[in-house]
């Protein structure tokens, strides 16, 4: 395996498995998808994928989805990331401070 595609992979991990970070890591760690799609609006994309040569232009997550959804296009994908680091980032805000975030808390 390729080097760029292993890390790849364990940054997807990693900003998937933020939500359910004890709360001590999770107070700094809820940051790092802001961070991340700061990245990618600064370089255009991913820069490790702009580095990957055998993706042809693609973006690694189209790769990857596309052996669950073959008729993926690059904009859905990219939305599609969008919208889980947007995921990721609420969920762990809602773990950080439930009673402000959640009007079940405010009673």
């Amino acid at each position: 395996m390729d080097l760029l595609y292993i890390l790849h992979v364990t940054f997807i991990v990693f900003f998937m498995s933020i939500p359910f970070w004890k709360i001590k890591y999770l107070k700094y760690g809820v940051y790092a998808p802001i961070i991340l799609a700061t990245i990618w609006i600064i370089f255009d994309g991913c820069p490790l994928t702009r580095i990957q040569e055998d993706l042809n232009d693609e973006y690694f997550s189209k790769v990857l989805l596309q052996n669950f959804i073959p008729n993926i296009t690059k904009e859905s994908t990219a939305r599609a990331s969008y919208y889980i680091l947007l995921a990721v980032t609420v969920i762990g805000f809602i773990r950080l401070c439930p009673k402000n975030l959640l009007p079940i808390y405010n009673k």
